[in-house]
């Protein structure tokens, strides 16, 4: 604990540092600023016109260019204010008198003071927002550059491994490139042994000792505390698991790359080390450093050994086949990219660096193939086992790109493409990594804020007590904070998989723009931009599906929406988002606005002439989306279909009736034609039965009787209270009439023959004699009754009301 306070007091006193430093930068005057951004930006321009800059440079000279146009904004809006003022009291003093009038030379001279101050503070603000400007041309120059190089080395063609010569030229240049290795190897050893010899060797023993006992022991007791703490100090839940995850993933990255740096402090405590000895030992700490973050990562999200841990829907089968990848994968990383530092820096021969891009793209796309090939195999066989669950559709795609990837980088290195090889590799690469980062970190948000502010969440009643809220809100807040931060890093991944290896997605599309363009009735189209409008259509596609789902299955559940405007929503927020995607999808093709309204025009003729029925359809299914005169789960009655509406589609709407089958409605009948809609005002259903009973029965004891049925029933409802009235009386029998109430119409049929079994069962228990058909008086010429069917079939006789 002494440990951690003096850290944190350490990093607390830097902090006031900088915040000291940076209000001391505040305090020099606007001209001051302005020429030391000049200075760095002529710094810039003049590294950037050298020939020999390397690619890595160009990048920190791209974000000095892009930090000197920030700060020269800056201090042309700080001069805003000053400026203003300094034209207020120019229009205060008002222009010199005409006429030969004489002015006051106090009154002259303030105003000459006053235009001086405002020409020199109106010159600075013009000479800060030009800098800005250039700033801003200098870095996009810089981008030109970048890609320029890159799209140069990726597309330069060299000997092919098929061929000859690219094995005789590695042989030839053996020689040199080994003595170049050998020299270096010489100075490192006499720089190690500088550093024993002219340095502090207390500082270099103890720097290894503590760097080796923190990638050793200190890591797994540091591993088994967080193990503790999730399991003893966290709220139950989901956030346990993501919370160790990351813990493990974390302490193995920072023991490891935090070791690795006291090493490197300790061996070159005096600065004894050589420049090329230096610059290899600080990349060997990163690529240690980024190693570990890798193996951990994989080993988290795997956990081989504690299954209850596992984050990915897999199974034991696949975690098992897939255990030494991410050690395998780490190693190739480090060692490949070892190796090319060292080729920069020793200055090996081209051909050695062909030969080691070769191998690096050999290397990692083999791993990659065999990885996919066991996680295919185990797929299959929790297929076959139904042990696994399905694979979700961002990771079979992801699964096909790489194959694709594969394939194109073993194409590109044996036609020669060497360099385009060992990127499309490095990229699969760099992708999976990203991913399962990104996914990491999702998963560790959204447990997050399900336990903060889940209405169910173990620590609910606490986040409800300070924030005072309402639970179902403070559930919608949750789910909405969880929804945009999802969004926020799955965006920082893509930007991390489109910046990564100092290359970008726009790079590759650039090198289409140079192929000829096509002109299609006036309209100039560009291969780059058929591929963008295409990507746009089917990622803006997959992006509706997304947020679709996300409605419908987390957020809109946890408001006070019954399920049937839930479903009207998304299906309209569906058809929204899928007109804006085909909007976006025309632009990014090139098509203007006037376009775009010439092909609504022209669409508009055909629909007026052949589509009126699917139009009328389509635009009666967006008012019932609206208006909701009817929605899904109601129970309708439209001519002869009757039962409950399971879906509103575009064009049609579903009904299921009682048999189970399915009636498909036009949109349009609900428009233009009565709808009986049973659930709209009122959700129950009502019971009406006709009771003929004897003369001679005593109807109170009849009416307790059937009452008592009706109550005894689960199915009926208290309110409206059933109620049993004598409906008529003639020289036949009286009538009773039964009604109740149930929950949903429903529930009608079942219940009323339940209480029909009840009834006739209680009456003959109690003695009471039911109406028989020679009990019945006909009369000649007269009307039957109610009561007499076509072959005298006696009563009980239930009413014909479809309400019944």
């Amino acid at each position: 604990m002494r440990i951690l306070r003096i850290l944190f007091l350490a990093l607390l006193l830097a902090g006031t540092g900088v915040a000291l430093a940076q209000d001391g930068d505040t305090a020099t005057t606007p001209a001051q600023q302005l020429d030391d951004l000049r200075g760095q930006l002529d710094t810039v321009e003049k590294t950037m016109k050298a020939a020999d800059v390397p690619d890595g440079q160009i990048d920190d000279l791209r974000a000095q260019a892009n930090d000197v146009g920030s700060k020269a904004q800056k201090v042309s809006s700080s001069l805003q204010s000053s400026r203003d003022a300094a034209k207020a009291r120019v229009d205060q003093l008002g222009p010199a008198p005409t006429g030969g009038a004489k002015e006051p030379p106090e009154v002259v001279q303030a105003r000459k003071d006053a235009q001086k101050a405002f020409d020199a503070v109106d010159g600075q603000i013009k000479q800060a927002d030009a800098m800005a400007l250039e700033a801003s041309q200098t870095a996009n120059a810089l981008s030109d550059l970048r890609r320029t190089r890159f799209q140069e080395r990726i597309s330069r063609q060299s000997y092919s491994p098929l061929s000859r010569p690219f094995w005789s030229e590695p042989a030839k240049a053996f020689p040199r490139d080994s003595a170049n290795v050998r020299d270096f190897a010489t100075q490192a050893q006499a720089d190690i042994a500088e550093s024993w010899t002219n340095g502090n060797r207390t500082a270099l023993i103890s720097s290894v000792l503590l760097g080796l006992l923190l990638m050793t022991a200190v890591r797994f007791w540091i591993e088994s505390r967080v193990r503790s703490l999730t399991a003893n100090r966290m709220p139950p839940g989901r956030l346990r698991r993501s919370a160790l995850i990351v813990g493990i993933t974390l302490t193995s990255a920072l023991t490891t790359g935090i070791g690795t740096q006291l090493l490197y402090i300790g061996l070159n405590w005096r600065d004894t080390f050589s420049d090329e000895t230096n610059e290899v030992a600080k990349a060997i700490v990163h690529l240690v450093f980024f190693g570990a973050f890798i193996a951990g990562l994989g080993r988290a999200l795997i956990s081989v050994k504690r299954p209850s841990w596992r984050l990915p829907a897999i199974s034991d089968e696949t975690a098992l086949s897939l255990r030494r990848f991410p050690m395998l994968f780490s190693i190739a990383v480090v060692v490949f990219y070892f190796l090319r530092v060292l080729n920069r820096v020793i200055g090996t021969s081209l051909a050695a660096e062909v030969l080691t891009s070769s191998l690096q793209a050999v290397v990692l796309t083999v791993l990659t193939a065999l990885a996919l090939i066991r996680l295919s195999r185990t797929h299959h066989v929790t297929e076959e086992g139904s042990t696994e669950p399905p694979r979700p559709v961002w990771a079979s795609l992801f699964i096909a790109a790489a194959w694709v990837a594969i394939v194109a980088s073993w194409i590109g290195l044996l036609s020669g493409f060497i360099a385009f090889a060992s990127w499309m590799a490095g990229q699969v690469v760099w992708t999976l990594i990203v991913i399962s980062a990104t996914y990491l970190a999702m998963r560790l948000v959204d447990d997050l804020f399900e336990t903060l502010l889940s209405e169910k969440g173990p620590m609910s009643a606490r986040a409800q007590a300070i924030f005072g809220t309402h639970p179902k809100l403070l559930d919608q807040a949750g789910v909405l904070l969880s929804g945009v931060s999802r969004l926020a890093l799955f965006l920082f991944g893509l930007t991390a998989v489109i910046s990564g290896f100092g290359a970008g997605t726009s790079d590759i599309i650039d090198l289409a723009s140079k192929v000829q363009q096509l002109k299609v009735a006036g309209v100039t189209l560009q291969p780059a931009q058929i591929l963008g409008g295409i990507g746009v259509f089917f990622a803006g596609l997959l992006a509706v599906r997304i947020v679709k789902g996300w409605l419908a299955d987390q957020y809109l559940p946890r408001t006070s929406l019954d399920p049937g405007m839930r479903t009207s929503l998304t299906t309209l927020l569906g058809y929204v988002g899928i007109v804006i995607v085909v909007s976006v999808a025309l632009l990014s093709l090139g098509l203007s606005l006037q376009n775009i309204a010439w092909v609504a025009s022209a669409l508009s003729v055909g629909i007026g002439f052949g589509l009126q029925a699917i139009v009328q359809n389509f635009i009666s299914g967006l008012i019932l989306l609206a208006e909701r005169p009817v929605k899904v789960g109601d129970w309708v009655v439209l001519d002869d279909a009757e039962g409950d509406i399971r879906r509103i589609n575009v064009r049609a709407t579903e009904i299921q009736v009682a048999d189970r089958s399915t009636i498909i409605v036009p949109n349009s009948s609900f428009i233009t034609k009565p709808v009986r809609n049973m659930t709209m005002a009122n959700p129950q259903g009502r019971v009406l039965i006709k009771l003929p009973m004897p003369l001679d029965s005593d109807p109170v004891s009849v009416r307790e009787h059937v009452l008592g049925a009706m109550q005894d029933h689960q199915g009926v409802a208290e309110t409206p209270a059933p109620s049993v009235t004598l409906d008529s009386i003639d020289r036949a029998a009286m009538t009773f009439s039964i009604t109740c109430y149930v929950g949903s119409p429903r529930d009608v049929g079942g219940v009323k023959s339940d209480l029909l079994f009840e009834i006739i069962a209680r009456l003959r228990g109690a003695d009471i004699p039911l109406l028989r058909p020679q009990d019945l008086v006909l009369r000649s010429g007269g009307n039957m009754g109610d009561l007499i069917g076509p072959t005298g079939a006696s009563a009980p006789k239930a009413s014909t009301d479809p309400d019944a």
